[in-house]
């Protein structure tokens, strides 16, 4: 084992994991955000167009028909939740493709070992050079690209 690799390879791997940071900073998180607007957008005019009364707030989205009520709001993260009078009937969760999580493995050389988990996080910064981002949730379970295709399966129109 040559001390001089392992300092290489540490430093590579350090560097990798501060660039996916840095790139979930700038590509990942705010496209996040970007969606859960886009979901906010698309519940209000799903309902303006229904002739519901649309109130709008910070990060909430109010719709009313004669005594039928309902809102979507974000806890300012990645979830949108929808809720009928004062009963939640869905909770969104805006996420991104990740690569698939492959079990942790230990290797008897540390340089096999670095150079594993540098593979692993190059694997990652694929990922988040270019997220792609999609909607799901506990209730459908499905993955969901638009809002108004989650919206129809909420609403079942």
């Amino acid at each position: 084992m040559c001390n001089a690799e392992i300092t290489d390879l540490q430093v590579e791997l350090t560097h990798l994991k501060e660039k996916n940071k840095q790139l979930y900073e700038n590509n990942v998180f705010p496209g996040m955000k970007r969606k859960v607007d886009e979901f906010l957008a698309a519940f209000e005019d799903y309902f303006r167009e229904r002739g519901f009364v649309v109130r709008t707030g910070h990060q909430s989205v109010m719709v009313a028909y004669d005594s039928l009520e309902f809102k979507a709001f974000t806890n300012d993260g990645n979830d949108i939740f929808i809720m009928k009078d004062r009963e939640q009937i869905a909770s969104i969760s805006v996420k991104y493709n990740t690569p698939n999580q492959s079990a942790s493995y230990t290797f008897d050389h540390t340089i096999d070992q670095l150079k594993w988990e540098i593979k692993k996080e190059q694997t990652l910064s694929n990922y988040l050079e270019t997220p792609e981002f999609f909607y799901t949730g506990s209730e459908f379970g499905r993955r969901y690209e638009l809002p108004l295709t989650v919206l129809d399966s909420i609403f079942h129109v």
